[in-house]
Order: C-alpha cells, then structure tokens, then sequence
C-alpha cells in the first residue's frame, strides 16, 4: 500500500465519520441515537471483530510486552497528571487526572486501525486495551480521590474494578480468546462465520457513532485545564511512541500500528468517570471533543507516513 492508498483508506473512516456528524445536524439522527449505536457496538460488533481479528492468533512474547507497556504508559499518564495538577483547587485535581489518561479503543482505535493490520497486530491492539482498561475502570479513581484529599473514589476498589472488568462484554471475550489461543482450540465454524459478519459492520458503526457524538462548541470554563491535559497527555505519548518505535523488541508492523494507536483519544467513557467522581463534567467532555479532532488529525498522518518513515528507508507495505 503506498502513500496515496494509505491516505485515501483513512478517508474513509473520516468519511463516515463526517457523514454521521451532518446527518445528525441535519436532524436525521439524535445523540440519543449514539447512544444505542454504542451499546450496539459495546455489546455486539466489537466482540465479534475481536473474535474474528484474534481467529488463528498464538499468544507470544510480543503480546504479553504489549500488555506490560500499555500498563506503564497508562500508569506514566496518571502520574503525569497528578503532577501537572498539583497545587490547584481538589475538583480541577481531580478532572486533571481522570482525563489525562485513558484510551478510545473499542470505540475509535481498533475500528480506524482493524482494517489494514495483520492478525499479530490486531492483537496486540487487544492487548493494549486490556491494560488501558484496567487503568481506566481503577487507578485513575483511586490516585484521582487521593489527590482531591478523599478516599477511594466510587467504584475505586479492587472487587469493584474486576466487577466492571468482568461484566463488560469485550474484556470477557478478551479473556476468552486468550485462553482459547493458550489452548489451541478454535470456535466452531457457524460461531466463527457470525463472529465475521457482525465484526465486519464494527469499523463502520464505530464511526458513524462518533460522528453522531461529535461537537465543534468548545465553551471557554476550563481553558487552563483544558490545555494542561491535553499538552500532558500527548508529550507522554509522543515520547512513549519514540521509545516504541526506536526501542521495543517488537515486529515491525506491530510496532507501527501500537505507535499510532498511543494517539488515540480520550475515552469516551471518561466525562461519565469525572462526573461519578465529583469532578467537572463539562470540562471532561470539552477535553474529550478537542482530542477527537487531535487524534484524528495526528493518527491520519501517522498511518499514511510511518510506512515510508522506518528506519533505512524500507517500506513497510
């Protein structure tokens, strides 16, 4: 794939992505309407595009890194944020932290990447949520409390954590097809072939859903915060993306795909954690809507130029 195709692949996904932003400004769709695209996704298409995507996958060293570097980046961004924060007002803490870490997989990463990766990677993409997640449903809640000079935080304890893990769809079939590649079973066919049908409307959905949610009003309370995670938030990743690409002992294309998904925004679930936690939700959603337009803009460029970018000119298409 060269350049040109790369682009015009992730046109795509834009283009969809624009399309349910006018149709709901056209009337034709409400946020409402996200919201049952999203449990539709959640729940059903996203699974199944695991199930499919991990189809024939052996879980190797490569994969088991993957997880142990979303964990420490994850946990990096949270105490970036503790920093960062420090010395404001508890609330502004708290927001701080909840939104300087967390990462839109299921909903925007896996969906924009799912198409043009390799099995291997789409794994490792998997295994990068699963450590994001872990961070997400837990330690941001609990390192947030702290610092507002609470406890810790709603929903912040270890029963609670495996409870949300656990009963959340796609982290159960991630265990699933764990096990199932340790094992070296394989799902039946009927079962493998609705996995692919389901799992081939994900990618589609997925944006549609976000084009639905998307905003360009950005009110002006918060700027300060606003910027201070965000700055935070994208150093972080940029210098975790180098240390990726130029360090990790990882494939190639792999390393490819996890660099540009370090990129992804900040989870859509994130408004609703600051919000359960006392913090300032319209601030969160602000944050929210500005790095959607940030990591469409940087995850477009970066899966366009990375092939032609590695080291010694060799082209990774």
């Amino acid at each position: 794939m060269d350049l040109w195709a790369s682009f015009s692949n992730s046109g795509v996904y834009l283009a969809v992505l624009a399309g349910g932003y006018l149709l709901k400004r056209a009337g034709l769709f409400r946020v409402q309407d996200a919201r049952f695209l999203s449990a539709v996704i959640m729940n059903i298409t996203l699974p199944a595009a695991i199930v499919k995507g991990f189809a024939g996958v052996e879980l190797s060293g490569v994969l088991l890194l993957t997880f142990v570097f979303s964990f420490l980046v994850s946990l990096t961004l949270v105490c970036t944020g503790a920093v960062l924060s420090r010395g404001r007002p508890a609330v502004e803490r708290g927001t701080t932290i909840l939104n300087t870490n967390t990462f839109n997989c299921g909903n925007f990463a896996i969906p924009f990447l799912s198409g043009v990766v390799s099995s291997e990677s789409f794994a490792a993409m998997c295994m990068f949520d699963v450590g994001a997640a872990i961070f997400t449903y837990g330690p941001n809640a609990a390192v947030a409390q702290r610092a507002m000079g609470g406890g810790k935080g709603r929903g912040a304890g270890l029963g609670s954590v495996l409870k949300k893990l656990f009963t959340t769809p796609t982290f159960l079939v991630y265990v699933a097809m764990v096990a199932l590649s340790l094992l070296h079973w394989e799902l039946p066919g009927f079962a493998m072939n609705v996995a692919v049908m389901a799992g081939n409307a994900n990618s589609f959905l997925a944006m549609l859903c976000i084009g639905i949610l998307f905003e360009v009003r950005f009110p002006r309370e918060g700027r300060d915060t606003v910027a201070r995670v965000l700055a935070g938030r994208y150093t972080v990743c940029a210098l975790a993306a180098v240390v990726l690409w130029l360090w990790l002992p990882v494939p190639r294309e792999v390393a490819r795909t996890l660099v540009v998904m370090l990129f992804a925004p900040v989870a859509s679930c994130a408004p609703m954690i600051t919000i359960e936690n006392g913090c300032d939700g319209t601030v969160a959603a602000v944050i929210n809507s500005i790095s959607m337009v940030l990591s469409i803009t940087i995850m477009t460029l970066l899966r366009a130029v990375l092939p032609v970018c590695q080291p010694g000119g060799k082209i990774l298409y």
